[in-house]
């Protein structure tokens, strides 16, 4: 899994397995920072209140939907399962393959002090987490599970991937990301100007 690459958007980290190509991450990663931004806006001006609901919807509009169980790619059977609860959620949601990424991720971004530092500020500040690791599926398909974390604003203080938490309310779901969908149907209708300010959302880190 030499080839996984992360980045920080907002409150979550976002990763990638192998056999996604550049460009391709380049569209998800894109596709992700518009949906935070676009809920960030409806949250500041009291718009809404659930916070991951509109995400969804947004994510939904680009070209995001469910998976169901029949479609989800589990890896062989007998591997060992995470003991962390945030790895056992996403293993449970979508397979140990998507957890492993996100495990190297975040054991990365505790040495990546830009990147961890924007995570901990944003998340610290809407009192929520999320983990975003991707999978490739073929047809320029990519398979994400959605892993969100809510709880009290102390409890995403500094340092707070590495402290036990209460994961009283943990949301997670599979959905799947038409690529091919986002470029020729939702993207040409954004103008130039957004898609810059969006990618000043994105904070790259090397693993």
């Amino acid at each position: 899994m030499s080839d996984v690459s992360s980045a920080v958007i907002g409150a979550g980290i976002v990763s990638f397995l192998p056999g996604i190509a550049a460009a391709q991450q380049n569209k998800v990663k894109l596709a992700l920072a518009m949906a935070e931004r676009a809920t960030e806006t409806a949250f500041k001006e009291g718009l809404i209140e659930d916070w991951l609901a509109y995400y969804r919807n947004q994510l939904k509009y680009m070209g995001w939907d469910a998976v169901s169980a029949e479609q989800v790619h589990w890896p062989e059977a007998g591997r060992a399962r995470q003991t962390d609860k945030v790895l056992e959620t996403i293993a449970a949601t979508a397979g140990d393959h998507f957890a492993t990424a996100s495990s190297r991720s975040m054991r990365s971004l505790l040495g990546k002090a830009p990147a961890l530092q924007s995570l901990e500020r944003y998340a610290y500040e809407r009192q929520h987490f999320q983990l975003l690791p991707c999978a490739p599926v073929g047809g320029n398909r990519v398979d994400m599970v959605l892993y969100h974390e809510s709880d009290q604003r102390s409890a995403f203080r500094a340092g707070f991937i590495s402290h036990q938490r209460s994961h009283r309310n943990v949301r997670a779901e599979l959905i799947r990301f038409n690529i091919l969908a986002f470029e020729h149907s939702y993207l040409p209708r954004v103008q130039d100007r957004v898609v810059q300010v969006c990618l000043k959302r994105i904070v790259d880190f090397d693993l």
